[in-house]
Parts: C-alpha cells; sequence; structure tokens
C-alpha cells in the first residue's frame, strides 16, 4: 500500500476527472454541449498501484477492469462505467496509506457530486479502493453522504481491509476474521442489503483472525488504518508489505530472546570467566548456547531498520486492547540501543576459534589448544578485554530492567505466546509468497454477476 499526491496535485486531479466525467455523458445535458445522461452510472476505484492521480476515468484499469468491462458489454448505452484516478500508493509517493485514501475519497466526493440527478449507481472497489468505497457507501446508507441512498443500486467490495462479515453479506466462499484495519465504526445503513464483500482464501488483508494473531492485527490497523503516529517516519521507498512482515518477525525476535535473557546474561559472564580461567570446553560450551539464545534476533534482523520497526510496533501497541503489542514495544525499546548484532558477531568469531581450540584437546594436543586460544587476543577478539567485558558492563542494567518488565507484565503461559509471534511472521511471510492477495480472477465474475444482477433489479 502507498502514500497518495499532494492536495494540490489531487485538486489538479480532480478538475480531470470533472471533464472525463462530462465527456464520458455522466452530466445531464445542463449545458448546450452537454451529452445526455446514461441511465446508470458505475464508479470502481482501483486498489494500490492500479492507478495514478492523472489517469483517464474512462480507461478500465486494474483488477476491477473484467467488471467494468463485463457490465459496459452487458448494457451498453445505458451505462457509463468510470475508473476513479487518485494517488493510490503507500508510502512510496511521500505519501501516508491515510493521505493517499484522503485523496481517494475526495475525488469519489467530486465524482458524485458532478453527476446528472437522474443516473442510479453502481459502486465497487478493490483493496485500497475496497477501503475508499465502503467509507463512502457507508457516509451514503448513514445519510451524510454525497447523494442520496435510494440512488445507490449496488456497492461491491472484493478484498476490503475493513471487512466484516458480521454486518455485511458475502459472495463467494465465505471467509473467517476480519479485515487487517478493524471494522468500520458504523454499519451500511440503509444499503446494508446492497453492499456485498468478497474475500479470496487466504488473503489476510480481508480476512484476519485478531484473536489468534493480534499483533499483525494490531500493526494492520497502524499501516492500514490508522499511520498518523508514524506517517512522518516511514521512507518514501519502504514497502508496507515489507514492513509488516519485518515487524512481526523482528518482534518476534526480540520477544524471544527478552525470553532468554536471563540465560544471555549468564552465558556472558561465564564465558569471559571460562576464558580468563582457560577452560577451552566450558568456554566452548557457552558460546555454542549463546548463539542460540541469540540467533532469532540474528535471524531476524537481517536487512531490518530496527529503530524504524521499534516506532511501528510503539505505535500498534495504543490500538491492541490484547495487551501483546504494548509487552513487544517496552521489549522494543529496552533492546533497540543494543547491538546484539555486534554481540552476536563477536560470539560467533570466538567460537570458531574455540571450536579448533576443542579440536586440538580432542586429538591430544594441548599446546596447540593453548595457541588457538591465545589467538583471542591476537585477534582482537578477547572476550575478556575488548569485546565481551565492556559490552556486557554496558548493556547489564538494561537488560536487567527489561527481563523484570518482562516478568511483570507477563506469566509464563504469556511469554510462551509472545514467543509464538514467529508463527504469525510465518504466516505473513506464506501470504505474501501466495500472492492471495491478487487471486481474484474467478471472484471478479462473481462480483459481476451480483452488479449485475442489482442493474437490471
Amino acid at each position: 500500500m502507498d502514500r497518495l499526491s499532494r492536495s494540490t496535485a489531487a485538486m489538479l486531479v480532480a478538475a480531470v476527472v470533472a471533464a472525463g466525467t462530462a465527456a464520458a455523458g455522466v452530466a445531464r445535458a445542463e449545458t448546450p454541449s452537454a451529452q445526455p445522461c446514461t441511465p446508470y452510472t458505475a464508479i470502481f476505484a482501483p486498489g494500490t498501484w492500479e492507478t495514478t492521480p492523472g489517469a483517464d476515468p474512462r480507461v478500465p484499469v486494474g483488477m476491477l477492469q473484467p467488471v467494468g468491462d463485463g457490465l459496459q458489454r452487458q448494457f451498453g448505452r445505458d451505462i457509463t462505467v468510470l475508473y476513479v484516478p487518485y494517488a493510490a500508493s503507500a508510502f512510496d509517493l511521500g505519501l501516508s496509506y491515510a493521505e493517499s485514501l484522503g485523496t481517494l475519497e475526495s475525488r469519489l466526493h467530486q465524482m458524485m457530486r458532478g453527476l446528472c440527478s437522474s443516473t442510479q449507481v453502481v459502486l465497487a472497489g478493490y483493496s485500497q479502493g475496497a477501503d475508499g468505497i465502503g467509507d463512502l457507501a457507508t457516509e451514503i446508507g448513514n445519510g451524510d453522504g454525497p447523494l442520496d441512498a435510494d440512488r445507490v443500486v449496488g456497492v461491491g467490495l472484493l478484498a476490503d481491509p475493513h471487512r466484516d462479515p458480521n454486518t455485511t453479506l458475502s459472495l463467494g466462499n465465505p471467509q473467517p476474521g476480519l479485515g487487517i484495519a478493524g471494522t468500520r465504526s458504523r454499519d451500511f445503513g440503509a444499503l446494508t442489503e446492497r453492499v456485498r464483500t468478497l474475500c479470496t482464501d487466504g488473503d489476510l488483508y480481508c480476512s484476519l483472525d485478531a484473536t489468534a494473531s493480534p499483533f499483525l492485527a494490531a500493526l494492520g490497523r497502524v499501516l492500514s488504518g490508522d499511520p498518523e503516529p508514524i506517517a512522518n517516519v516511514i521512507p518514501a521507498t519502504v514497502d508496507p508489505s515489507s514492513l509488516i512482515a519485518q515487524a512481526v518477525t523482528m518482534g518476534a525476535g526480540w520477544t524471544a530472546t527478552a525470553a532468554n535473557l536471563p540465560t544471555i546474561l549468564d552465558d556472558l559472564t561465564h564465558l569471559s570467566e571460562f576464558i580468563a580461567a582457560g577452560d577451552i570446553r566450558g568456554a566452548h560450551r557457552t558460546a555454542n548456547a549463546l548463539n542460540v539464545a541469540l540467533s532469532p534476533l540474528v535471524q531476524a534482523a537481517a536487512g531490518v531498520d530496527r529503530a524504524l520497526v521499534a516506532q511501528v510496533i510503539r505505535a500498534a501497541a495504543a490500538v491492541d486492547p490484547s495487551g501483546w503489542t504494548a509487552a513487544v514495544s517496552l521489549i522494543a525499546d529496552a533492546l533497540v540501543p543494543i547491538d546484539f548484532l555486534s554481540i552476536a558477531d563477536g560470539v560467533g568469531r570466538i567460537q570458531e576459534i574455540l571450536w579448533r581450540a576443542v579440536e586440538s584437546l580432542d586429538r591430544n594436543d594441548p599446546l596447540a589448544a593453548a595457541t588457538d586460544l591465545a589467538t583471542l587476543v591476537a585477534t582482537g577478539a578477547d572476550l575478556t578485554g575488548s569485546v565481551l567485558g565492556p559490552i556486557a558492563a554496558g548493556i547489564r542494567a538494561d537488560l536487567r530492567t527489561t527481563a523484570r518488565t518482562l516478568l511483570d507484565i507477563a506469566d509464563p503461559a504469556t511469554i510462551d505466546e509472545l514467543v509464538q509471534l514467529a508463527r504469525q511472521g510465518v504466516d505473513m511471510a506464506n501470504f505474501y509468497a501466495s500472492e492471495a492477495h491478487v487471486d481474484y480472477g474467478d471472484d471478479v465474475l462473481i462480483l459481476l454477476n451480483y452488479l449485475s444482477s442489482q442493474v437490471v433489479s
């Protein structure tokens, strides 16, 4: 998902749409040069990255193109089909998703006001477009929209991030869960019987179990629905899909690391002691245990902006009633300043040296083992000196505080649940790999059939 164009650009595009609408014959002959008004007007909102603010509204685009083409073939001159041109972005044009959605909603209102008074309206949207069309239908159905509810004959929402199957009838195979951005605060009022949602199997944008994945649901609400707390810190080049996945996996790494803090602290201390005492086997075992304890964070941190992810998680904590995200946020705040990656790198290099030393001992060559151990100092990786000693001293207070915080906010069962955030990261990775969000080829025909039935009814 992306961010929208500037408000000035939106105003310019609005003028283009108004002109295109008149050219398409949407406006009644209120001026001598205007074309006749068609009995029906279909207004479709494309999804993220499917259109631009300067696009021609008469040119079919995106996932909804087969629906528009089908309506045009079936009803010919009785219907005008328009595709809303808007930013359709999410963090990639210097705009937040909410700002992008704002440009869509502004354009929709302008197009609604430009319709002639006699035309009946069909509305549909896909993904971010479904977000905006759903909000518009909510306004119209509750009497505060740009036209009366009795003029809207049908509404189709494909992959709606605010999908609520408890208040809206579904097309196709019913899916569990709710939209990733949470439900709308109101139902569709007078339009309820004319609104249909459609969500394909496995599409987490419109079918997310917030009970099973509260952390992921909170991230989705912030990035897809209410990103104001982070709108000014997300780089324009960030892919929000990737950012959600990073936040989930990084949160899992932080949580697992926090759960291992007592072990990490003890091992840091003992490793220094074993090396100082020349206990090669004890140091080797301890270094291996440290690598295991640090591995969740190391694996999660590859290519991740840890400070940015921490800000995203902090913002998500405010909208997660379960308290899980707040717990992860506290852990992140304490662990972000600690350079665990450098610690893990140092431990890894030391473990390689210790591994060679253990092999030397197994060959009954204690002199070679002592020589290997001596290289720790020679290579600058001496844990008792330049690497581990100062690091351990510097981070000990923060680590102990974090460990206490974790124990204060969660009992052991909850800690186990927090560590399962890794499963949510896997779910999200599988979701992106499956391309479920763009797998709507057959479903658009179901939507076309519904909207066609509404036009002739």
